[in-house]
């Protein structure tokens, strides 16, 4: 599927040697083998030398009323003064019967965020 969302709010956590901690919540949709609405918490830690990593917490909200649960994992790096690439892993859990496959599937998910304009495209695979 695709996933496009767009940061809604930002906080710098802390300040570290090892870099800055900082949490995004974005919104969007999720469109592919189910279409949704999609909210999420990404919690990252950005390196001095322009990598980071992240996990994060989302939910998406089906156009059928299912719900679907994701944890994710991943890293990225700094590509362009405006472009940051991500890629990782991620989990699902879900009550739906029609997607319950989500439950044992494994994700795995590449993107880039937009630092001026806050958007985040991603392309997602579940692996059954």
């Amino acid at each position: 599927g695709e996933l496009a969302e767009k940061t809604t709010s930002v906080t710098i956590k802390e300040f570290t040697p090892e870099g800055v901690r900082i949490s995004y919540n974005l919104q969007g949709q999720m469109r592919g083998q189910y279409d949704a609405a999609h909210m999420e918490t990404v919690d990252a830690m950005f390196k001095p030398d322009g990598t980071y990593e992240f996990e994060a917490r989302g939910m998406d909200q089906t156009d059928a009323g299912d719900m679907v649960l994701i944890r994710a994992k991943g890293t990225g790096r700094q590509v362009s003064p405006t472009a940051i690439q991500a890629e990782g892993e991620a989990t699902f859990q879900t009550l739906s019967k029609t997607l319950a496959w989500l439950n044992s599937a494994k994700g795995r998910f590449e993107g880039t965020y937009n630092t001026s304009t806050g958007e985040f495209i991603a392309k997602v695979f579940a692996q059954k």
